[in-house]
């Protein structure tokens, strides 16, 4: 992972913590598998942001950022929901000028 990446995935990990409603970033399998990636041909050194993930597929346009989190039970989770998408995609919109991002927000639990 480029050191723009990096920036790419602390700027957007702080930028939903952030979000009222937002409990925390959710580990994935990745964050899991962490070890397992150590060995493999395929591991990429700083890609330990959980709950983030950020890629462009060939033949798209857009760079396509998925969020998972978890939010708080206090808050209604679509509004959670609605509110981290609008937040990540003014950052990217001022961060990352001309460029497309497709973004997808899952909520994967709730404390």
């Amino acid at each position: 992972m480029s050191a723009s990446a990096d920036t790419m995935h602390s700027e957007l990990a702080h930028v939903v913590r952030e979000v009222p409603g937002v409990a925390f970033l959710a580990p994935g399998l990745r964050s899991r598998l962490r070890a397992l990636r150590a060995t493999s041909p395929l591991a990429r050194p700083g890609d330990d942001t959980p709950g983030i993930t950020v890629s462009a597929p060939s033949g798209d346009t857009r760079t396509t950022v998925e969020i998972r989190l978890i939010c708080r039970s206090d808050r209604r989770t679509l509004d959670t929901t609605r509110a981290v998408r609008e937040a990540v995609s003014r950052h990217l919109a001022t961060g990352y000028p001309g460029r497309e991002f497709r973004i997808i927000v899952t909520v994967t639990g709730v404390t």
